[in-house]
């Protein structure tokens, strides 16, 4: 299980990425964000069911 603190971390950093995608015009540099954003939701979700 996470720390609240770590989870906060998580999703803190799950906004940011969701705004610079967003705000990105480049295909290949938003397809890389969404990635990112798709790892950060499996972790959140692995975490969670531990």
């Amino acid at each position: 299980m996470v720390s609240e603190s770590d989870f906060l971390l998580f999703l803190r950093e799950l906004d940011r990425l969701i705004i610079e995608l967003n705000n990105c015009s480049d295909t290949q540099v938003s397809y890389s964000i969404y990635q990112d954003i798709q790892l950060l939701r499996d972790a959140l979700v692995l975490t969670a069911t531990e």
